[in-house]
C-alpha cells in the first residue's frame, strides 16, 4: 500500500472525527481498538483491515468508498493542501443544503478574488 494512500486516508478519518468533536480515544474504544491504533492510522503510519475501516467509517458516519475516492489527485499535492481539501469536504458533507449553498458561494467568490490577481 503506497504511503499517499496511507497518509490520505488517514486525514480523512482525523478530519471527520475532529468535525464530530470526538477524540481519538472515543473512536479507539467504539472499534475495540487502541488510541495508538487510531493514532497510527490518522497519520498514516499503519493502514488497518478494511474490516476495521468500515467499523470506523460507521462510528463517524463515513463512507467507506469515500475515503478511497479521488485519492489520485490530493496524493499529487501537498499535503498540507490535501488536509485542507478533507476538512472542507467534511464540513461541507454536515451542513444543511442552504447552509452549503452560500458556503459554495463564499468558496465562488474566494476563487474569483484569487483569479483577477492572477
Amino acid at each position: 500500500m503506497s504511503q499517499d494512500l496511507k497518509r490520505i486516508i488517514g486525514m480523512r478519518v482525523r478530519a471527520r472525527r475532529v468535525s464530530l468533536n470526538l477524540t481519538q480515544e472515543q473512536v479507539a474504544e467504539a472499534v475495540a481498538r487502541t488510541v495508538e491504533t487510531v493514532s497510527n492510522l490518522e497519520r498514516g503510519k499503519a493502514f488497518p483491515s478494511l474490516g476495521m475501516l468500515e467499523q470506523i467509517g460507521r462510528v463517524l458516519d463515513l463512507p467507506l468508498a469515500s475515503l478511497f475516492e479521488n485519492t489520485e489527485t490530493a496524493a499529487a499535492i501537498s499535503p498540507w493542501r490535501a488536509e485542507m481539501r478533507a476538512r472542507l469536504l467534511v464540513l461541507a458533507d454536515g451542513l444543511a443544503d442552504a447552509d452549503l449553498e452560500i458556503a459554495v458561494r463564499q468558496v465562488e467568490v474566494l476563487a474569483r478574488k484569487r483569479e483577477r490577481r492572477s
